[in-house]
C-alpha cells in the first residue's frame, strides 16, 4: 500500500512552484517593459507586484530593458499550514550575473557599479489563498550568498 503524500512536502513544492512562476513573469515584464501580457498578478500581490511596477517605471524613465535571466537557489525556511491562511518564508540566493541590463534604443550594456553584488539573499513571504500560493514580498538583502 503506498504511503500518503507528506502534506508539508506537497505545500513546499507548491510554494516553490509559485515563486518560480512569479520570477518567470517578472523576467518577461522586465524584458518587455510592462506587466501587460504577463500573468504576474496570478502569482503575486501587494509589495511583490508594487516592486515590479516601480522597477518598470524606473526602467522606462531610463530607457532600460533586460536580457537573460537570473538563477535561483531557493529553499523554504518556514511553512505554516495549520493557520487559516497558510504562510511560508523562502530564502533565495539570487544570481543576477547572467541577467543583463541594456539601453533599449542602442542595445548597449548598462554599466554596473563595481560594488554591486551579483549573488545576494532575497527573503520571500508567501500565503496560500484558496488553492494558489501568492508571493506577497521578495525583499533583497545586502548579503552576499553563493549557490550550494
Amino acid at each position: 500500500m503506498p504511503s500518503p503524500a507528506d502534506p508539508q512536502a506537497t505545500e513546499s513544492k507548491a510554494v516553490l512552484s509559485a515563486y518560480s512562476h512569479y520570477w518567470q513573469e517578472q523576467v518577461s515584464a522586465y524584458k518587455t517593459g510592462s506587466v501587460n501580457g504577463t500573468r504576474l498578478k496570478k502569482y503575486a500581490v501587494g509589495a511583490a507586484v508594487a516592486r515590479v511596477e516601480s522597477d518598470l517605471a524606473s526602467m522606462k524613465a531610463k530607457g532600460v530593458t533586460t536580457n537573460g535571466r537570473p538563477s535561483h537557489d531557493v529553499r523554504v525556511t518556514a511553512l505554516s499550514t495549520s493557520k487559516q491562511v497558510p504562510s511560508a518564508t523562502l530564502s533565495d540566493c539570487l544570481d543576477i550575473s547572467d541577467w543583463k541590463w541594456t539601453y533599449r534604443k542602442s542595445g548597449a550594456a548598462v554599466p554596473s557599479p563595481k560594488t554591486q553584488l551579483t549573488q545576494y539573499r532575497t527573503i520571500v513571504k508567501a500565503e496560500k489563498w484558496g488553492n494558489q500560493w501568492m508571493i506577497l514580498s521578495a525583499t533583497p538583502q545586502a548579503t552576499k550568498c553563493t549557490h550550494g
